[in-house]
């Protein structure tokens, strides 16, 4: 089924800011659920994007490790995450076992309220306009949490079953589980307006040069160069966000483009190896198996299906 795809192995569906590109849903219902197998990504795991639409991930085998913002925690089978609207993330299993999850990603017009009135307002902006408010996280221990998460079992159970009026069925879940967000966790929360912090918009300026010169050969110090920071200050901003180093994050960016010029191109190996920025035939092969475990042309004699 279509709907159960979610591989998004070769960042097509972000732009040069990582917004996701996509859209879920249609204008008449934005919501769609979506079924993930972390082994059809790249390095098997969702790679660090954002989108305008809030989403909830459920995790329903292994364990999973979600980045949001400057945060990261791990969570288990049975447990769950809201992540906020236009917020930066990253999901990767940890430990031997294969994880699963779905997700449910909705438009906050979803909720049904048109801007202006009072339930918009009161319940609905102050909370997604809030840069503090991030994330949620639903563990089964807490009463109203697993009562949530319940709910979010049944949005999922309802769009794969698709009966008579699912989708107001969707919409009421949905508005049960928001508000009781709000009213246990962020009903002390009630900022209409918070900034960015200066570290999470330096790492949205790095992430953004890399995506534009991958194909070139930049280094740490056009990297520091762009965001006016010095070498060391410009890795621990990487540390700190994402967790990785602005090497491996080009890395894992050169060899997501090269897979899909790899699925959708004739390009030799070679052609794509000098166009997305490795100086060298063996040494694309050597990056390109230690992310994907097979080389070059064993993944494009092979393939894989084709996310949606």
């Amino acid at each position: 089924m279509e709907e159960r795809k979610a591989t998004d192995k070769n960042l097509k569906l972000q732009d040069i800011n990582l917004l996701e590109k996509r859209k879920h849903g249609d204008v008449g219902f934005p919501m769609r659920v979506y079924w993930n197998d972390f082994t059809t990504y790249v390095a098997e795991s969702i790679p660090w994007h954002w989108h305008e639409e809030m989403e909830f991930a459920i995790i329903t085998e292994g364990s999973v490790e979600v980045s949001v913002g400057t945060g990261s925690l791990l969570l288990q089978k049975g447990e769950a995450i809201f992540i906020n609207t236009d917020t930066l993330h990253q999901m990767k299993p940890q430990g031997e076992k294969k994880a699963y999850m779905f997700t449910i990603v909705a438009h906050p017009c979803i909720l049904g309220i048109e801007k202006g009135f009072l339930l918009s307002t009161k319940y609905v902006a102050p909370f997604i306009t809030n840069d503090n408010i991030k994330m949620q996280i639903f563990r089964p221990e807490v009463d109203w949490q697993r009562e949530a998460i319940d709910k979010l079992q049944q949005i999922y159970d309802s769009f794969e079953e698709k009966g008579y009026g699912y989708e107001y069925k969707l919409h009421n879940l949905l508005c049960e589980v928001w508000f009781s967000m709000v009213e246990h966790s962020w009903s002390t929360q009630i900022e209409e307006v918070s900034y960015k912090a200066i570290d999470e918009t330096r790492i949205y300026q790095a992430l953004e040069y890399i995506q534009t010169h991958y194909m070139e050969a930049i280094s740490l110090e056009d990297i520091c160069d762009h965001l006016n920071i010095s070498k060391s200050e410009c890795c621990r901003c990487f540390k700190r966000n994402i967790r990785m180093t602005p090497f491996e994050y080009l890395m894992i960016h050169r060899v997501s483009t090269a897979a899909k010029l790899l699925e959708k191109t004739n390009q030799s190996i070679t052609e794509i190896a000098i166009g997305t920025g490795f100086n060298s035939n063996s040494y694309f092969c050597k990056i390109f198996k230690k992310y994907m475990s097979v080389s070059p042309a064993e993944y494009r004699k092979n393939g894989r299906k084709e996310g949606i």
